[in-house]
């Protein structure tokens, strides 16, 4: 299976490689960087502000004008392909993102209004594509982040992580507590290479099945690349 990612940032490429490997266990060389176009132009890449190679806007404006997906799965490949599409949740409350936001209330707990979100995420990503290959794409929405999915290695909280309204912010903390000081250096490294550090526990079935416990989101991107997996084996 060759499987390429559309995600909006460099980190979420890390995190869902780590995933890929754990729930298909496939090789590196079966993953293949769409968006950011990290292999093609690691160069150029590595003195460009994050935000001008990719992030949500760059995302939503490839899956509407559809190139580069048709021109990933017209490629010459001999095996079976699919595409993780990436996006995170933060910035849904922008006018240009639009989604619709699953009312709160008593009855609604945070696992449902998640599926919720994602949902109404999916269906919009479905628009901008005029539902087009939605057999062929495994979606990773996490829900305000992916921060809130490595969350899930290091926070021993009951409560889905999803939860947290800054993820990123609790990830940092809980990070300097628990890292030793000499490990602390992964946390200035090129973000890459940060987030396949912090998330390399993803890449063991075992810890990354736990992890999937404790975050609804990263559940169902898991459940949906192992129902990829059953289907084209």
């Amino acid at each position: 299976m060759i499987v390429g990612i559309f995600a909006e940032g460099r980190g979420d490429l890390a995190v869902i490689t780590n995933i890929l490997k754990g729930s298909l266990n496939i090789d590196r060389s079966d993953i293949k960087y769409q968006l950011p176009e990290y292999d093609k132009d690691q160069t150029d890449l590595s003195v460009m502000p994050e935000e001008q190679f990719s992030s949500w806007t760059v995302v939503k404006k490839v899956c509407q004008e559809r190139q580069k997906i048709d021109e990933f799965f017209d490629s010459p490949i001999d095996q079976e392909s699919i595409i993780v599409l990436h996006l995170d949740t933060a910035e849904r409350h922008r006018e240009d993102y639009n989604i619709i936001e699953p009312v709160k209330n008593n009855d609604l707990d945070i696992k449902e209004y998640g599926n919720q979100l994602r949902s109404n995420v999916i269906n919009k990503v479905n628009e901008w594509l005029e539902n087009s290959y939605q057999e062929k794409i495994a979606y990773a929405i996490a829900i305000e982040e992916t921060d809130a999915w490595v969350l899930t290695i290091y926070d021993n909280s009951n409560t889905d992580t999803s939860s947290h309204q800054r993820p990123k912010e609790r990830l940092n903390n809980l990070l300097n507590q628990a890292l030793r000081q000499k490990e602390k250096n992964i946390l200035r490294a090129k973000t890459f290479d940060k987030y396949e550090w912090l998330s390399s526990d993803f890449r063991k079935k075992r810890k990354l099945l736990v992890c999937t416990t404790k975050n609804e989101s990263l559940k169902l991107f898991c459940d949906s690349l192992v129902a990829f997996k059953e289907t084209l084996s």
